[in-house]
């Protein structure tokens, strides 16, 4: 509420500089810089910037800061930002603190998923005079499943095998239930938001002139072109088989294995090495299946496997980045200042480790979160795109209706429609690029050197060589350290 009452206060400000004609030579000198005034981004760029550089510490106290924690209570009011916070903490060691986040995550996500049908076409009609920023923010799929499996591998590494496996079986069935979810949840609500921004666009027809469909309509086709333009092809990004994470998969596996406590335990490691093995087709998942087979059959006696594995969290995720198609007021009407749509897309990041190797044996991607990003994203563009032309629609409709009564508050409209056609680019953005496994035998030796193209020199690991071991290592970028955790199992 505070940034429509911002906008429309500078809306009304400017509103007096207005000329009585058409309204487009002063108006299209405005529309770029107000945009960019009221944009809702600009502490997610911050946050960005402080993982960029370095300043890990900054990022966390941003992200704290607009999760609206409350530390007392125990609450939280951003699900995003509460997720980056949890992230962090984990990356710094803070198990303890992390698993705290994610639990009050988990209950702001179960508040999403219950979410009832009025409620959501509520907040669809409320968004349809703004953008999609105005929405609470909606886990991904991938988003819900990496809550479980980060909070996993902390109760792993705090030793608490009882909790870790409450949250791998929490992640597994989520796994089970992506397909699912892509198959039903995202139709019924395209459904539910089409008839809920239909009605608000029927209401909004119903109370004047509907002259200007004609000439909107084809101001929106102008649209395809220009998508073309900024390179929207998405024909070539398939997900995982079922829509599940790999990553996610593999660790359950290897969870149930090195602490199983009976043949049920050896089933599911089996299970999921075999599911990693056969959509990743890595050697990593392929001989951990094998041997997990042989301590399955007996052959194999789990307290003889000797070995340990070495997991990779790399680099950043693919980022949304807006791109706005300002389309031309001629095609619209003469009595409309501004129409356009604001579009989020997806953008690669640097891939500075490019593989890492242990004692002569490379790493190989278990998981390219890219990919599982993209997979999602495609599922929900055609969604994201009939919303913000529909929204387009409407927000042009009442601007006319508008103009057509008075010049001078139409222009202020106008302005009004400018500043807030945004695109929705929230992200959980420190997730990482990929993730990479290896195994190697434990030779006798406590000490393990980690090598990668981006280090700028080799890490030296310290492990019991008498035990199973998994060594986590995040590297984000040249600038921060890369974080270790070594479980020995």
């Amino acid at each position: 509420m505070k940034k429509v009452i911002l906008c429309m206060m500078g809306a009304m400000a400017l509103s007096g500089c207005a000329s009585t004609g058409n309204g487009s030579s002063p108006f299209s000198s405005l529309t770029s810089g107000i945009g960019g005034a009221f944009k809702t981004d600009s502490d997610s760029a911050k946050f960005s910037q402080h993982i960029a550089t370095g300043n890990v510490n900054e990022a966390l106290t941003l992200a704290l800061d607009e999760a609206e924690y409350d530390a007392e209570k125990s609450l939280l009011d951003d699900q995003l930002w509460g997720m980056q916070a949890a992230a962090i903490y984990r990356m710094q060691g803070d198990y303890v603190q992390s698993n705290q986040f994610f639990d009050l995550i988990e209950d702001i996500m179960y508040g999403e998923d219950t979410e009832n049908m009025v409620e959501s076409a509520g907040e669809s009609i409320a968004s349809s005079l703004t953008n999609d920023t105005f929405l609470d923010y909606e886990q991904s799929v991938y988003d819900s499943i990496m809550v479980n499996t980060y909070k996993a591998i902390n109760f792993t590494a705090l030793g608490d095998h009882a909790n870790a496996r409450v949250e791998w079986n929490r992640s597994d069935d989520r796994q089970r239930r992506a397909a699912d979810f892509f198959a039903e949840r995202i139709n019924e609500k395209k459904d539910a938001q089409a008839k809920a921004a239909e009605e608000e666009k029927e209401k909004l027809e119903s109370e004047g002139d509907k002259s200007s469909d004609d000439n909107v309509d084809k101001s929106l086709s102008e649209a395809e072109k220009i998508l073309a333009k900024e390179g929207i092809d998405m024909s070539e990004w398939s997900a995982y088989d079922g829509y599940i994470n790999p990553f996610s998969t593999f660790m359950h596996g290897l969870f149930f294995m090195l602490t199983a406590q009976d043949s049920a335990d050896l089933g599911k490691a089996v299970d999921s090495f075999k599911r990693v093995s056969g959509i990743t087709n890595t050697a990593v998942a392929a001989n951990t299946q094998a041997l997990a087979e042989q301590v399955q059959s007996g052959d194999v006696n789990l307290n003889s496997i000797n070995k340990t594995w070495v997991i990779f969290e790399a680099g950043e995720m693919a980022k949304l980045d807006e791109f706005r198609i300002d389309l031309p007021v001629f095609l619209v009407s003469s009595n409309v200042n501004y129409v356009g749509m604001a579009l989020p897309k997806l953008v690669d990041q640097p891939d500075y480790f490019n593989g890492f190797m242990v004692n002569g044996v490379s790493s190989e991607v278990v998981a390219d979160m890219d990919k599982i990003i993209k997979a999602e994203f495609k599922e929900e563009f055609p969604l994201i795109l009939t919303r913000e032309i529909t929204r387009t629609i409407v927000k042009t409709v009442a601007q006319k209706q508008v103009n057509d009564s008075n010049a001078y508050l139409g222009f202020a409209t106008g302005i009004l429609q400018a500043a807030t056609t945004e695109a929705d680019t929230r992200t959980w953005s420190i997730l990482p690029k990929s993730f990479q496994a290896l195994m190697v035998e434990n030779d006798g030796q406590s000490t393990l050197s980690i090598d990668s193209a981006g280090l700028s020199q080799p890490l030296s690991v310290e492990i019991d060589p008498t035990k199973n071991n998994i060594v986590y290592v995040k590297a984000i970028n040249r600038n921060i350290a890369p974080r270790i955790e070594v479980i020995s199992l």
